[in-house]
């Protein structure tokens, strides 16, 4: 059988899920990526271009605003509310990393039967020189410090990929967008156990996967 191919964020998003709605969010996610139609996928899309626009501008609050005026014109259920919470937390943040964007690229890495698709939402040059890649994450649920090990230890893997001459001292960074909170690793994690984690919800991934066909 083929692998399996899904962003490293949506699988990360599998893993927060809990296991009553995890079978729910497979669903839901397989619908999306089978999805012959574009605006099923692309909700978040403009709101994730004008994060990107906004690191290297010099009015940052201006992009984000077009993308939140956009939703407002042709609204999508949900969407203008979603975008203004993205905003709020967002903009802050940004602000307070006195950052400016870097371009990313994207990989694949694999588990499995799961081949995970990697690529920062964001790279962000740091005041002192230092580099991050961003997972940018934008649903309404609060990211938890377990599930955003998940991202960070993918992301972390598909450092040489996903951002071009990176180094050990390049941050990975899940941030939960709404609420302008950036997860990091702690250096106390046991690498060795959250691998076994990863392989153990991939596989359950891929059989939520299959089973939902």
């Amino acid at each position: 059988m083929e692998p399996i191919s899904v962003t490293a964020l949506s699988f990360t998003e599998y893993v927060m899920s809990g296991q009553r709605g995890r079978i729910s969010i497979v669903s839901e996610q397989r619908r999306i990526y089978l999805s012959s139609e574009q605006w099923v996928a692309g909700f978040y899309n403009p709101m994730r271009d004008a994060m990107r626009r906004a690191a290297n501008s010099p009015d940052p609050a201006a992009e984000l605003d077009k993308a939140v005026e956009a939703a407002h014109r042709q609204p999508r259920a949900g969407q203008p509310r979603a975008f203004e919470e993205l905003r709020e937390g967002f903009l802050p943040w940004l602000r307070s990393t006195r950052a400016t964007g870097v371009p990313t690229s994207a990989a694949k890495w694999r588990t499995g039967d799961l081949a995970l698709r990697v690529r920062p939402h964001l790279g962000l040059r740091m005041p002192d020189g230092s580099r991050a890649a961003v997972l940018v994450y934008v649903k309404e649920a609060p990211m938890t410090q377990e599930a955003a090990n998940i991202g960070l230890r993918i992301l972390q893997q598909a450092m040489p990929d996903t951002l071009p001459g990176a180094t050990p001292e390049v941050v990975p960074l899940v941030l939960d967008a709404r609420r302008g909170r950036a997860f990091r690793m702690s250096r106390r994690t046991n690498l060795a156990k959250l691998d076994a984690l990863i392989a153990a919800e991939a596989a359950g991934y891929v059989v939520h996967w299959r089973m939902s066909a």
